[in-house]
């Protein structure tokens, strides 16, 4: 039907950076004659731990939610109010249709499928092979069945067992950007704060046997920080289309500049405190992972604010950072460097911030 196809180009289109930024990770920080080994080693990797697998799983399963809040997001417009009349088709058509709009939305998932079951069968991993059969048809049966019951019961009233008045209290302006993805990006920080520790933790895998220098802990650290990156460009996105009024606020500079740099550190606490734990508690690690860190994040925010939030270029850029801060962590200059990020922060705010049209962004 019509509104199949027109569901899902605007799916793809409306998150088109982040299947730029997915397609990079998988395929554009290799190279070309490395590929194939590269995500062999990959699927091999995830096929020798359940634990792995099943962050895998959580993976999918917070992209079949992103799927799910878009469909049902969509159908609340003026536009698609014509697909509640599928509620007069016979149950089978209904199913049948809302398994195919899933089918095309999970298409990238599930062309990948395609070599990691058959590497998980030429490896002998049928018991994970099998738990992937069982899972990826189980979460589309799952979200067709639940947009069926969308469909044909949203007429009827919800009960409440149990009413709860929550106390109402003031939230100060630093608190916004968090109740911002709290409330409307919640899968977003979900899976960034998924993909941060799985990162790391990979990082921390990798180089086991000289996790005693603290560079490899920086790789960590800097792997965190890119798994922010989306993130980033969420807040500053919600920055310009709904807070660009704060500007007329009575907030100096400073505050700003104190209040912004409170956002990230409080973003970034988890990955802090998962850092102390995995250098045990050095107190001079420690300082190294909260500067390099936090500038990291301030770097990544100059960034958008200087190409505009243009996607295209942002994963240009990610590319570059990921290089330079690589060469600088090698060469044991993250302190210098982070210093110098600082440094480049604050002179932005204090010469170029109230400069910037945001009506330009």
């Amino acid at each position: 039907m019509l509104f199949l196809k027109t569901l899902s180009k605007e799916f793809f289109a409306a998150h088109a950076g982040l299947f730029l930024f997915g397609f990079y990770l998988l395929f554009g920080i290799v190279e070309s004659s490395q590929l194939l080994s590269y995500h062999k080693t990959l699927m091999l990797l995830i096929y020798s731990s359940p634990l792995i697998l099943a962050l895998v799983f959580v993976c999918w399963a917070l992209y079949a939610l992103k799927c799910l809040f878009f469909v049902k997001k969509q159908l609340k417009t003026a536009a698609y109010q014509f697909v509640f009349l599928l509620g007069a088709s016979a149950r089978k058509v209904q199913f049948r249709l809302w398994l195919k709009l899933y089918a095309l939305l999970f298409l990238p998932i599930l062309l990948y499928l395609v070599p990691f079951v058959y590497v998980g069968l030429t490896n002998g991993s049928y018991v994970s092979v099998f738990a992937v059969f069982l899972y990826v048809p189980g979460l589309l049966l799952v979200l067709s069945g639940f947009m069926f019951r969308i469909i044909n019961y949203s007429h009827v009233p919800a009960k409440v067992y149990l009413k709860i008045s929550l106390p109402q209290w003031s939230k100060p302006y630093w608190t916004w950007p968090f109740y911002y993805l709290l409330k409307e990006q919640t899968l977003m920080l979900f899976a960034s704060k998924v993909l941060s520790f799985a990162l790391f933790n990979a990082t921390m895998w990798v180089f086991a046997d000289v996790s005693g220098d603290v560079r490899v802990s920086m790789i960590g650290i800097l792997a965190a920080v890119l798994s922010h990156s989306m993130l980033l460009h969420a807040l500053m996105k919600n920055e310009v289309d709904r807070l660009s009024f704060t500007r007329s606020l009575p907030i100096t500079l400073a505050s700003r500049l104190g209040q912004n740099l409170l956002v990230l550190l409080l973003l970034f606490v988890p990955e802090l405190l998962f850092y102390v734990l995995k250098t045990d508690g050095q107190l001079l690690h420690m300082v190294y992972g909260l500067c390099f860190g936090l500038s990291g994040l301030m770097g990544l925010q100059i960034v958008l604010y200087w190409i505009n939030l243009d996607q295209d270029q942002y994963l240009k850029w990610l590319l570059g950072f990921f290089f330079v801060s690589m060469f600088v962590v090698l060469a044991h200059y993250y302190l210098v460097y982070s210093l110098l990020i600082f440094l480049g922060y604050i002179g932005y705010f204090f010469f170029f911030y109230h400069q910037k049209d945001l009506k330009e962004m």
